[in-house]
């Protein structure tokens, strides 16, 4: 009598698969920093635990790498991205009534995105400056330095 095969039929044995992508495994991937803090309306109670993301931008800008400027710059940046999701010329052609294009504020937020990008410069710079607000990876490619002089270009263009 032959021995039992594995569920491949080929004899390697399968890899075992970990699809624990929860709390625990953010924490220890260093991606969600533990933040606790006292209630101020019941002081005496127990301590409140509480989570946040770690952002690129503001971790830099919290050990002092990024001026105040450069951090807003960031966040408007961030929260234009958020804006103009989905928005895209209307290329059907309707005319009257509701033309499906993009909405008012999606129209300004990409108004203002143009020119941030204008700012920013290049093309390639423009794609990892996107990249590290908007998806929050940090290219290998970027340079902090060059980061830096991008958001600081950008916080000069919108005045800030």
């Amino acid at each position: 009598m032959n021995p039992p095969r594995s569920g491949r039929g080929r004899g390697r044995p399968e890899k075992p698969v970990n699809a624990d992508f929860g709390p625990a495994r953010a924490i220890q991937a260093g991606r969600v920093v533990l933040t606790y803090r006292t209630d101020p309306e019941a002081p005496h109670a127990p301590v409140i635990r509480g989570a946040r993301r770690k952002v690129i931008y503001h971790e830099l800008w919290l050990i002092g790498y990024l001026t105040d400027e450069q951090h807003e710059a960031a966040d408007r940046y961030l929260m234009r991205l958020e804006q103009a999701g989905g928005a895209k010329a209307d290329a059907r052609g309707h005319s009257g009534g509701r033309s499906f294009g993009p909405s008012e504020v999606q129209v300004m937020a990409l108004a203002d995105l143009r020119g941030a990008d204008f700012a920013i410069g290049a093309d390639a710079l423009r794609d990892d400056v996107r990249q590290v607000i908007g998806w929050n990876i940090w290219p290998k490619r970027l340079a902090p330095e060059a980061f830096r002089d991008a958001l600081g270009r950008m916080a000069h263009a919108w005045r800030m």
